[in-house]
């Protein structure tokens, strides 16, 4: 990066710098647990302020890419990817009319099916062992938010036993705006999941049937897309009511504040 001409605009100057630093992290030259320079490498580097850095690394870590840790030993590390960051931008996605649930599941009818098959030839012994505790709770647990977690845990595993770590990553993404969908409205209305169905879905891939996982998986969705399009609108109703809560208490502070000109 040192010597570098960047042709930065003004406006956003911290995220074209956030967007060189994304590029570094992705393409290796900062692994996981990397420490990025300090503020004042970087504003020298990029011949800008400390503030501006300051903005750029604050992007990043919104952004699930780094952390900022305190201290004398601390600074901007390279983090793991954040499945939250994810499916709190589906939600957000969601929330704002970007995407709707027809359009997600689309995404999983073309996805978990494909999943299932591939889970069918591929899978392992200690895949076989998870999915089927995982099929044995959500068929007998009791209806809860435990309840839940086993059901959106049976896909993510169906995911993993794929061994394809795109299709595991796509289905851990689906699977954690789902269960934030379902939680979200439990107080006041449950999402009817099929008691056997992930059993059945076990079975064909236990005997390595490739052809009925596929199918069965399938049938899943269908059922389950029925409920999801139908609930929509409610979810976006209590996810606006959370929204709203959560941003009372800031909503007096920054009353307060523009009042006074300063925190």
């Amino acid at each position: 990066m040192q010597g570098v001409s960047l042709p930065f605009r003004r406006r956003r100057l911290y995220e074209e710098i956030a967007e060189v630093l994304k590029k570094a992290i992705l393409s290796g030259d900062y692994g996981v647990g990397d420490r990025l320079p300090s503020e004042t490498e970087l504003a020298e580097r990029f011949g800008v302020s400390r503030l501006v850095i300051r903005e750029a690394i604050r992007y990043l870590e919104l952004n699930g890419l780094i952390e900022v840790r305190q201290g004398a030993t601390g600074g901007a590390f390279v983090r793991e990817l954040d499945p939250a960051i994810i499916q709190q931008n589906l939600s957000d996605l969601l929330f704002f009319g970007k995407v709707s649930v027809s359009q997600l599941y689309e995404v999983r009818l073309h996805v978990e099916p494909e999943v299932a098959r591939l889970a069918a030839l591929r899978r392992t012994g200690e895949d076989i062992r998870i999915l089927e505790h995982l099929a044995y709770l959500s068929e007998v647990g009791e209806p809860g938010t435990d309840y839940i977690k086993h059901n959106v845990n049976f896909h993510r595993a169906l995911g993993k036993a794929s061994h394809n770590p795109f299709y595991s990553v796509i289905i851990n993404s689906i699977m954690d705006f789902t269960e934030h969908f379902v939680l979200t409205i439990k107080p006041v209305k449950e999402v009817i999941h099929e008691r056997t169905i992930h059993r059945e879905i076990f079975e064909a891939i236990l005997k390595q049937d490739e052809v009925r996982a596929q199918k069965k998986a399938v049938e899943h969705i269908l059922n389950i897309n029925k409920q999801m399009l139908r609930l929509e609108k409610l979810y976006l109703k209590m996810l606006r009511k959370k929204v709203k809560a959560d941003y009372e208490p800031y909503q007096k502070l920054l009353k307060k504040t523009q009042k006074g000109g300063e925190l």
